[in-house]
Parts: structure tokens; sequence; C-alpha cells
């Protein structure tokens, strides 16, 4: 598996990307990230700005693409002001072509094996309240219930793991 940074030409391919995986959950009857079917100008800001930071990444696999992720290492937005040292993950997506191979948990593994390299002690990530097989998915890999915080008119999960 190999992550590679998407720099700041790459905003359609994100954009496709985060449609692809919302146009996914619609047909699953499932109401999350319906704002990536047609966003905003906030939300287009948002994935800019990550490009600019070298924070959006590539997944590969085989030469495959098999998902997308932004890692920050602060999150004032979503989590506050922490003193410790921690990843926090963002429009994680994986490939629907691929799905019932566990791609997400082995990516999170590639990302936590990046965290400890950077002597980080917790994976942090967010997701729709709502969206209960979310949840119940990133707490079967280890993520515990960190609390919840309303952005932009969505309450969220917050969810971390030890790493």
């Amino acid at each position: 598996m190999e992550f590679l940074k998407l720099d700041k030409n790459d905003q359609e391919f994100v954009l496709k990307q985060l449609k692809e995986a919302a146009v996914w959950l619609k047909e699953q009857n499932i109401d999350y990230w319906q704002n990536w079917h047609n966003p905003s100008e906030l939300h287009k800001n948002w994935i800019k700005e990550g490009l600019d930071k070298g924070q959006f990444y590539r997944v590969y696999d085989s030469d495959k693409l098999i998902g997308i992720f932004r890692l920050q290492y602060s999150d004032e937005l979503f989590w506050g002001e922490h003193n410790d040292k921690a990843g926090y993950i963002h429009s994680f997506t994986t490939s629907r072509k691929m799905s019932g191979q566990d791609l997400g948990y082995k990516i999170l593994d590639e990302i936590t094996t990046l965290l400890r390299r950077k002597d980080c002690d917790y994976l942090r990530l967010d997701c729709g309240i709502k969206n209960k097989k979310l949840v119940e998915y990133y707490k079967n890999y280890g993520f515990e219930e960190a609390g919840t915080v309303e952005v932009h008119q969505e309450c969220l999960q917050l969810l971390e793991k030890e790493i």
C-alpha cells in the first residue's frame, strides 16, 4: 500500500471522489455526505485549504486507486485545542469497486503505522452522529467515543483511538 500526496491541482479529483462516495451512500439510503453532490464554496475552500497544506493523500495498492483521505496534525475546528500529538483524518473514502476487502481497516492500519513513526499518541476522526453503522464500524476497529461537536450545522460524533 502506498500513500501519494495530492497537490493543489487535484481539487477536481478530490471532489469527484467525495461525490462518488456520496452517491453510493445515497444508494444505500444513508443520509450522509449529501453536501458533496453539489458542494458549497465553503466545502470547496475546505478542500482547497487541505490541498494547499499538503494534507490530502491518494491510496494505492498494486497500482490501483483504493482510497483518499486528509490527514492533519491539529484540528481546532472539529476537536478544539489539544496538547497531545495526534493525527486527524477527514474525507476518508475507499473504492466501492473493491468493497468487501476490508480496505478501510487496512488503510487505517497504514495510517496508524505512519502516526506511530511520528510519535503520535492518537488517531482521531469524526462522522455524522446519525450514521450509526459508520460509528459502529470505527468502534469495531478500536475507536472510542470522545464527545460530539456541531460544525457547519452538522452534529458529529468524535472518535479516537490510542496508538
